[in-house]
């Protein structure tokens, strides 16, 4: 996992910087507290010395100038000890240290600070001979006697010592530290990110074609969310993935109706063709040759009708329908002039009513006309020469009643499917191809209405819009 991978390092780096960070400022801080408090403790101290050094020399025998200057540099010595040094004059006089002083560069120094004659200078660390030094130096030292200076050292080597141990001993507490730290980070975070490692399982075996592979949520976090966005989408692949298949196996089923109701047609089509190409006929048998094929090209043209229209209704239908809402009785006055013709030739009496007159739908106009159209056509095609249909819209529903043949209840389930006829004899002499009630049926699911169909053996059908 790349991604747990680069976290844990930037963790790693991130913790190691922060701790080492930590330490050395730690570290610089005690080091530099150290050292101040080790020059303000020199200063203090050469202070005090002076201080003894000159009240022996004002409590001693008065006496002439060299006298006292013999009696100062015995107190210097017995004061200061072995880490200093006095100057008379700007003569060394006497230096107990194993080290050499230049007067004249901590003179300089002193008065680049700004500090006056008395006061102490006290210069940074100094490393001499592996030793770290801090250097006090006063000019004009109030020993007793005018035109001394004095230097002295204090030795932190010590210090800086303990600083190196107080180091090692940090990075070692911080190392185990850092292991133990970084153990409950790897296992925090292997554990946050496990709903990731899951979604990537997941859409593995999404891109295999297993669609229905759904997470577990774990959390109300980010990654919870995301688990939830990733299981919403999951499921609406899979019913986009099962519309699909559903779609592709009802154009499966209606390419090959299509060509099992073109067969029929187009063998009557080409036998006429070839009798009239190959064999003597006589002017009437010639005509009903001629005749054949007319019927069968023209049901093929209604075949190829049918199929655009309902193939239209499972393309992209914002593109195709306008929902508004129509005036029922408007409707049903087009669908009598449409079919008056039709229905003259069975002499058939159509009966339409609307209660109440004013019934409005929200449709698409041209869909709802083919909804009725097609339910009176199949109504037309039960019904016997002289018979009637009747067709009523009210609230709540729109009903198509024949008194034809009827259909047998173990058909009735399946009328609604594309190229299924009932009598396919009697439905082929009346120009049927068995696609009507499928479009109804696909016209009432666009709009969300259904279909209900009731039907008696010699007694009619009627079917009911639900809307």
């Amino acid at each position: 996992m790349r991604l747990f991978r680069r976290i844990c390092i930037w963790l790693f780096v991130g913790m190691t910087g922060l701790a080492l960070g930590i330490l050395f400022f730690l570290l610089s801080a005690t080091l530099s507290q150290s050292i101040k408090d080790a020059a303000l403790y020199g200063k203090r101290e050469i202070a005090a010395n002076v201080s003894a050094v000159r009240e022996k020399v004002q409590s001693g025998e008065p006496g002439g100038t060299a006298v006292r200057d013999v009696v100062i540099l015995h107190e210097f010595r017995q004061v200061f000890g072995t880490d200093s040094v006095l100057w008379k004059e700007g003569e060394e006089i006497r230096n107990g240290s194993p080290y050499e002083f230049d007067r004249e560069e901590l003179g300089r120094r002193l008065r680049e600070e700004g500090l006056r004659a008395g006061e102490v200078y006290v210069s940074g660390v100094q490393r001499v001979e592996e030793r770290f030094l801090l250097v006090f130096y006063q000019e004009g030292a109030p020993l007793g006697a005018e035109g001394y200076s004095l230097a002295a050292y204090r030795d932190v080597t010590d210090i800086y010592a303990r600083a190196r141990r107080l180091f090692l001993a940090g990075l070692g507490f911080g190392a185990v530290l850092f292991c133990g730290v970084g153990a409950a980070l790897y296992w925090g975070v292997r554990r946050t990110l496990a709903p990731l490692e899951e979604l990537r399982r997941a859409s593995g075996r999404m891109a295999e074609g297993e669609y229905g592979s759904a997470i577990p949520v774990t959390g109300g976090d980010e990654i919870g969310e995301v688990t939830e966005s990733f299981n919403r989408m999951a499921e609406k692949i899979r019913e986009h993935m099962e519309s699909l298949e559903e779609v592709n196996e009802r154009q499966r089923q209606l390419l090959g109706g299509l060509s099992h109701e073109m067969k029929t047609p187009m063998t009557a089509i080409i036998g006429n063709a070839e009798a009239l190409l190959t064999l003597r006929l006589g002017d009437g048998e010639r005509e009903k040759a001629l005749f054949h094929i007319l019927h069968e090209a023209r049901r093929l043209a209604r075949l190829s009708e049918k199929m655009m229209e309902f193939s239209r209704l499972y393309e992209n239908l914002d593109s195709v329908i306008v929902m508004k809402g129509q005036r029922i009785g408007k409707v049903l006055e087009q669908m009598e002039a449409l079919t008056a013709f039709r229905l003259a030739e069975k002499r058939i009496c159509l009966k339409a009513a609307c209660v109440p007159d004013g019934l409005e739908k929200r449709a698409d106009e041209d869909l709802l006309l083919s909804l009725l159209w097609n339910l009176v056509e199949n109504a037309y095609k039960a019904s016997e020469p002289g018979g009637s249909i009747e067709v009523l819209a009210e609230e709540g529903k729109l009903l198509v009643r024949d008194f034809g043949k009827g259909i047998p209840p173990e058909e009735i389930c399946r009328v609604t499917e594309a190229f299924y006829m009932v009598d396919k004899s009697r439905s082929r002499k009346a120009g049927g191809v068995g696609l009507g009630l499928a479009l109804c049926s696909r016209i009432a699911e666009i709009h969300g209405w259904s279909l209900r169909i009731e039907s008696r053996v010699g007694e009619g059908t009627q079917v009911s819009v639900l809307w």
